[in-house]
């Protein structure tokens, strides 16, 4: 049977055969009656004969075709019955025995293939452990199915696959090439390349990481205003309310040239109506370059403002804030400039139904270098604050606006017109909050001052009490927790050392000493503010009772001082003016403490009835923080072996746009938390704290809040604190002493010596069009496109002109022969024209690239007074 088909030429592919090749097959081994019985059942391959149970089957039926056929491999009995043909049954009997055999042969071999593999294979991991330890792994984790190593496995694969490629062809997945971008900003381009160097096939290039990088769509220009970007973020993550963030920060002098937007960035920029004007400062001419050298400021300060949204309704994280513009300017603008600026980004936000609800500012310390030697600070308080009264009526008016009526405006004045403690007009367009944190740094501040005396009643509050305290051999360090360093005057942005002279082993010891009364409620005053505004964990109804306690106590405070008889040490009028106000916290603090405590009410209210949704409760969002964020993650990405902390305007938007890229990376993993190949950033024990507290913080039932009761509460706890002091009964002389009249009193005092009035109107006209907002760089391409076009048809006509003609580029004298390092060329490419100048130096056409020129025109390099070689230049001058 082996032999039987010797003679027969079987085809190798003979199990792969089909078409005219299976049936010429067929016609060799079987002739045509084997052709005919397999053609007439359309059986065409050898995967389908071989899956054909008995091809002889149709015989079974009757039909014409079936049955000429039939005769011609059966024999017809007379009784009717049908014998099969000793011929035709060989042939089939063949057929078969050739595909079983042939089967038989590519199952052994298929099977001694994977035995020889395994082998292989096996031999490979017995050389190399590290395979058997991933095989290993691998199969605990598909067993286990941790969504945690999903990137892992994703990574480890990437790598496996680039092994096997030239350098030219790795290819990453997209979160692999995320993985890689947030190295690079994490860890700064020094760790990306050692990591890089060693794993090469398993992060891209720089080149490639660049390029993506440049063309990421969240880059942001000078004055430039993301709406667009912000509406596709908030869509994103399904919010729909925010709060408005504003805040700056000084920076290093120097002009640099945006290639991207063909203009020229460290100027102070221009505003109209309030609103910086985008490439204001683009020019083709050297000589106009070197006029605003001469003549323009260049810029100390760099603004920006950024959109916190709200918490996710989920509770389950609090979204990182967005930025939404950043321009370089001057301490020049004034308080309607700030109001407008808020009210385009107020109005351009709801129409992309973005409802921001207010904002929030505070204050940093602004130092610059002025004539190289003075040090000159710029307080931005005033003019914030300002512009916050002027928008919420607030002890002002402002009549040209009208806010008030806008159709936006929030609406509670049958609420709030019945309560004489509260001094917030009923419709408000917008919310405000100044800084807590900043406002807890005055208040330290204020007690550390050398020339506050502050007093309250009988008492004296000064910092000489809790010197004493450290002092005191009878306490410990263990007692009270202070250092010397935590009472440091010099040291005015110092939250922690806020937190820690107010923790209650340090109120305790001063309530304990009739003595040092007066400074214990000065520090339990700011550990209310520490409470109302900035603890994560406190609920809403702690937050109203520390904010209102607050102000009644100011309100007691400052009543007492207006009534109160000092013995004055001169008869200047000026002097017993400033001598009061000598005893009692800053005007810009007392201020802040009302308007936060009102706004904080306020939104209250509107959760109450429905106009807010309730993660507006989480009131600690709404301060200025996400600004200095922005401004340290900025300064921390000078690298790990960089001593230039500070920043140029151009520096901050490069790096913005590395942090807004890191952000949105965070984002979109946290809500791809629960694929395989999301990233794990790592979080902050305190961060993962506060996050877990927002349902705590969220749960209390909004409705069942009694308002009146709570500042009842709180006004006679701020009466009960007082009467040690004994200022009561000057108060009652007075009639002033109970809430109502208290705050009556209060009130019309504030109206008659701290109203403000301003009449300017919303927009100034402005008929040449100046400004013109830009929401997505569309002009840009335009105008390039433009410049483009005509370059062809004007490039002839510049080859003609004669050299007088184009005797108008300005001219430089040089000795040197040779121009190194420095880009400056005869001749450049058409489409690269728009970054150079073209001017002459000694006699002959050049092209200097601008920002080269930008270092020509520079003559001194400003660096701000926290610079480490200023100190040192500074310590080497001693």
């Amino acid at each position: 049977m082996d032999n039987s088909y010797n003679t027969i030429r079987v085809p190798e592919n003979l199990l792969t055969l089909k078409g005219d090749e299976f049936f010429q097959f067929i016609k060799q081994l079987g002739g045509e009656i084997l052709f005919e019985i397999l053609y007439i059942q359309l059986i065409d391959s050898t995967e389908a004969l071989m899956k054909t149970n008995n091809i002889l089957d149709m015989f079974q039926y009757d039909s014409p075709d079936i049955n000429r056929l039939r005769n011609k491999i059966y024999f017809s009995m007379v009784n009717g019955d049908y014998v099969l043909r000793s011929g035709v049954k060989a042939i089939l009997l063949l057929l078969t025995n050739i595909l079983n055999e042939k089967r038989k042969k590519f199952e052994n071999s298929i099977i001694y293939q994977h035995q020889e593999q395994e082998q292989i294979y096996s031999k490979i991991i017995n050389q190399n452990p590290l395979l058997e330890s991933l095989i290993n792994w691998y199969r605990q984790n598909d067993t286990l199915h941790d969504n945690e190593s999903g990137f892992l496995k994703l990574f480890i694969d990437c790598i496996m696959k680039n092994l096997n490629k030239s350098s030219n062809n790795y290819r990453y997945s997209k979160s692999v090439e995320e993985f890689a971008i947030s190295l690079y900003i994490l860890g700064s381009k020094i760790t990306y390349e050692f990591v890089r160097l060693n794993l090469s096939p398993a992060l891209p290039s720089m080149q490639k990481l660049n390029k993506i990088i440049f063309n990421s769509d969240l880059k942001i220009s000078e004055a430039q205003f993301l709406f667009d970007k912000l509406n596709e973020h908030l869509n994103g993550i399904g919010v729909t309310y925010a709060f408005g963030v504003e805040d700056r920060t000084g920076i290093i002098q120097k002009i640099n040239y945006d290639q991207r937007t063909n203009s020229f960035i460290g100027f102070s920029t221009p505003l109209v109506n309030g609103i910086p004007v985008s490439k204001y400062y683009q020019t083709d001419s050297f000589e106009t370059l070197e006029s605003w050298f001469n003549s323009s400021d260049k810029a100390s300060l760099l603004n920006i403002h950024m959109i916190q949204p709200l918490p996710l309704s989920n509770n389950s994280s609090i979204p990182s804030a967005f930025l939404l513009s950043a321009y370089a300017v001057v301490n020049t603008y004034t308080s309607i400039d700030i109001l407008r600026r808020w009210l385009f980004i107020f109005d351009n936000c709801l129409q992309r139904n973005i409802r921001i609800i207010g904002f929030s500012t505070g204050r940093a310390l602004f130092f610059i270098m002025w004539l190289l030697v003075h040090l000159v600070r710029l307080d931005g308080d005033a003019k914030y604050l300002r512009a916050m009264r002027l928008a919420s009526g607030f002890f002002s008016s402002l009549p040209y606006f009208k806010l008030e009526e806008r159709d936006a405006a929030f609406d509670l004045t049958a609420i709030v017109t019945k309560w004489p403690w509260f001094y917030l007009r009923g419709r408000q367009v917008l919310l405000f909050f100044q800084d807590p944190i900043h406002l807890a740094t005055k208040w330290r501040n204020r007690l550390l001052s050398s020339t506050a005396r502050l007093r309250f009643g009988v008492q004296s509050i000064l910092m000489k009490h809790i010197i004493d305290i450290l002092e005191d051999s009878g306490y410990s360090k263990l007692d009270h927790g202070l250092t010397l360093s935590d009472l440091n005057p010099k040291d005015r942005q110092n939250l922690k050392s806020c937190t820690k002279i107010v923790t209650n082993d340090v109120l305790s010891i001063l309530a304990g000493n009739s003595d040092t009364y007066g400074t214990y409620i000065y520090l339990y005053m700011l550990q209310n503010i520490i409470s109302a505004y900035i603890d994560k964990s406190a609920n809403i109804q702690q937050r109203l009772k520390s904010s209102w306690f607050i102000v009644f106590i100011c309100r007691l405070w400052w009543a007492w001082i207006q009534h109160k008889i000092f013995i004055p040490t001169t008869t200047s009028t000026t002097t017993k003016r400033n001598s009061k106000a000598n005893f009692f916290i800053t005007k810009t603090a007392y201020l802040s403490v009302e308007l936060n405590a009102h706004n904080m009410l306020y939104i209250v209210l509107l959760v109450k009835q429905k106009q807010l949704p309730k993660e507006a409760l989480n009131i600690y969002l709404f301060n200025s923080q996400s600004c200095e964020s922005m401004f340290r993650n900025a300064r921390s990405l000078a690298g790990v072996y960089s001593t230039r902390i500070n920043f140029t305007a151009a520096d901050f938007l490069n790096r913005s746009n590395k942090i807004s890229i890191l952000n949105q990376i965070k984002c979109d993993h946290l809500l791809q938390q629960h694929e395989n190949e999301h990233l794990l950033f790592r979080i902050h024990h305190k961060h993962k704290a506060y996050n877990r507290l927002l349902p705590l913080i969220n749960s209390d039932d909004v409705n069942q809040l009694d308002i009146e009761n709570i500042i009842s509460e709180a006004y006679n706890e701020a009466v009960k604190l007082v009467e040690h002091l004994k200022v009561s009964k000057l108060l009652q002389h007075n009639d002033i002493f109970d809430l109502n009249s208290l705050s009556t009193y209060v009130f019309r005092q504030l109206k008659s010596t701290s109203k403000m009035f301003d009449y300017s109107t919303e927009i100034i006209d402005d008929h040449d069009n100046e400004f013109d907002l830009e929401d997505e760089d569309e002009e840009v391409e335009n105008e390039n496109s433009d410049v483009m076009d005509q370059l062809d048809d004007n490039e002839q006509l510049n080859d003609d002109l004669t050299d007088d003609q184009v005797d108008d580029y300005y001219k430089i004298m040089k000795r040197k022969t040779d121009i190194i390092g420095m880009k400056i060329f005869d001749e450049i490419e058409t489409c690269r024209r728009d970054s150079y100048f073209k001017l002459k130096i000694n006699d002959n056409y050049k092209y200097i690239h601008k920002q080269s020129a930008c270092w020509l025109l520079t003559d001194k390099n400003i660096r701000l007074s926290n610079d480490r070689l200023s100190r040192v230049i500074q310590s080497s001058c001693r």
